[in-house]
């Protein structure tokens, strides 16, 4: 009879090709196991902002123009690998500890990070408009729109002019694809929280309207340097109000002017309605979006006699009862603002003159 491999050694033979195969399949597996672990592959300092759905060219495009740098074989070799080819518009932060695979699902889902919108009190309200749309993905277009749209207006029950005084400066939380109108229902519902329910008491034993209050403190807001002396200026402009005195606010006249600098004493005589100087009572409306603080002073001001301020060195004022009393302190500073103006100039000569060739 003819020999014939035995049962054994056809197992040995096919167990012999199966770890063959085996050991090869388990070393590629694992480096591929491993390579998928590794942190996502991308060094940058700025978050990831998408303006739009994208691909992952889009996603490296947007990368590679906030200077981070990105291995891009190996991003595009983990999109290929999980089958992701399109990602979320969005604003993210890139965790360089986490997974590439799994940064990438959260674009692909849309899990953004939110970020602190800042908002701070500014001088005219194409300021406030600019600052706010600059960290935001709207443009200030929409938010302008926004905040002239006169159903939202009349829903609040606002005026136009009135709108920017309850944009009240602090740090909200949004998504970067917030939309204009959801930033500004948002910050107004704060406002309304924190201001028009918190003080309907105080405001109903004033007379006075929220706006009204809102205007007041928008040229404490910007007459004051110092938050401590809010509520003695917010004195010094009851005291005139009650007496049917102008306000004779200068931040009232710079609003009319429309730039914030040294007032000459042809600007008093400026025709404007917000020139307190030629107008009685408060200007129409805000000159911008004070601060809590601000508001607060407007509605508990300080008991004082004075009448007169006149601003300081240090950033305060001093305060006068008297005419009299104003005009010297007003001298006194006009003098030094000129010996300034004298100081500047002579170190500008010294500095030309040291650069002319000998």
């Amino acid at each position: 009879m003819g020999t014939h491999p035995t049962h054994g050694v056809l197992v040995r033979a096919l167990l012999i090709g199966f770890f063959v195969w085996l050991v090869p399949f388990l070393l590629v597996f694992g480096s591929m196991i491993i390579r998928l672990q590794q942190p996502i592959p991308v060094r940058t300092d700025s978050p990831l902002k998408l303006a739009d759905d994208t691909d992952l060219d889009g996603v490296l495009m947007e990368l590679r123009s906030d200077s981070a740098r990105v291995d891009e074989p190996h991003l595009r070799w983990v999109a290929a690998v999980f089958k992701m080819d399109r990602f979320r518009a969005g604003r993210y932060e890139i965790d360089t500890t986490v997974a590439a695979h799994r940064v990438l699902r959260r674009w692909v889902r849309g899990m953004q990070d939110p970020l602190r919108l800042r908002i701070q009190s500014a001088r005219f309200q194409h300021d406030l408009v600019r600052r706010i749309s600059a960290q935001m993905r709207f443009e200030p277009s929409e938010l302008d729109s926004v905040l002239s749209d006169s159903s939202l207006l009349a829903e609040w029950g606002v005026e136009r002019h009135h709108i920017i005084g309850r944009i009240l400066p602090d740090t909200y939380e949004f998504y970067w694809t917030a939309s204009a109108e959801e930033v500004v229902r948002r910050v107004h519902q704060t406002f309304h929280d924190r201001v028009i329910e918190r003080y309907a008491s105080r405001l109903d034993s004033l007379g006075w309207t929220v706006d009204q209050a809102t205007t007041m403190a928008s040229i404490i807001e910007w007459e004051v340097r110092h938050v401590d002396e809010m509520a003695r200026v917010s004195g010094l402009y009851w005291n005139r109000l009650r007496r049917s005195m102008p306000l004779q606010a200068d931040p009232t006249v710079n609003y009319a002017l429309g730039e914030r600098r040294r007032l000459f004493h042809s600007d008093y005589r400026y025709e404007h309605p917000y020139n307190t100087y030629r107008i009685r009572g408060l200007p129409p409306g805000p000159l911008n979006n004070p601060r809590l603080a601000a508001i607060e002073a407007a509605l508990y001001p300080e008991t004082h006699p004075y009448l007169f301020m006149v601003a300081t060195a240090e950033g305060y004022h001093t305060f006068t009862r008297t005419f009299d009393e104003h005009k010297m302190e007003s001298r006194k500073w006009v003098r030094w603002l000129n010996e300034q103006v004298r100081a500047r100039q002579e170190r500008e000569a010294n500095r030309f003159s040291s650069t002319m060739p000998r």
